[in-house]
């Protein structure tokens, strides 16, 4: 079983150790996870030119190719990503945009969706990002999972407690997978 895990902030950062410590977790059920990083990749905007819905192929060629090939095969997606200004950061949602060939090319993606939020204050406002992620979970028809929430993580030593909960998480969502799959 494979999950792609698609990270909304930079390798090196909070959200990127999260999305470790979920893998590793997935891993206890041997569950093979790829991170992405888009924001090291070129992706572009989509432009909204419509050419995706005469043939399901975006015509912009730039790095999404990736995102593509590893929805296809994977079986569970992650989207994880800090909370900017109450919504996801614009990097992830960048890469959610260009899904759209995904709605009119219907085939092989994963069945099951999930998301890591992490948010620097005491309290943030989680709400609008769930929106999106699950928006975009049944437009492509993957079962909605649920999702994480790691709240104050700009204060010191958040990361050991941030990366504690996501290992657990992705131990839980692993058992969920693998008793889905039977």
């Amino acid at each position: 079983m494979k999950a792609a895990i698609v990270c909304g902030s930079r390798d090196g950062g909070l959200t990127s150790g999260i999305c470790r410590s979920f893998s590793k977790g997935l891993a206890i059920h041997g569950i093979c996870a790829e991170i992405l990083f888009p924001i090291e990749m070129n992706i572009a905007h989509c432009t909204g030119c419509g050419s995706c819905s005469e043939g399901g192929v975006c015509n912009i060629c730039d790095d999404m190719d990736i995102f593509y090939k590893a929805f296809m095969k994977s079986d569970m997606l992650v989207l994880a990503t800090p909370i900017h200004f109450s919504g996801p950061s614009s990097v992830i949602k960048a890469v959610i945009d260009r899904f759209q060939p995904i709605w009119f090319k219907k085939g092989e993606h994963p069945s099951f969706a999930a998301a890591l939020l992490s948010g620097g204050g005491v309290s943030p406002n989680y709400k609008n990002t769930i929106s999106i992620f699950k928006a975009f979970s049944i437009t492509a028809e993957m079962k909605w999972l649920g999702h994480l929430e790691i709240s104050d993580t700009d204060k010191n030593g958040s990361q050991d407690v941030a990366n504690s909960f996501s290992f657990d998480y992705g131990k839980e969502m692993g058992s969920v997978l693998i008793n889905n799959q039977k």
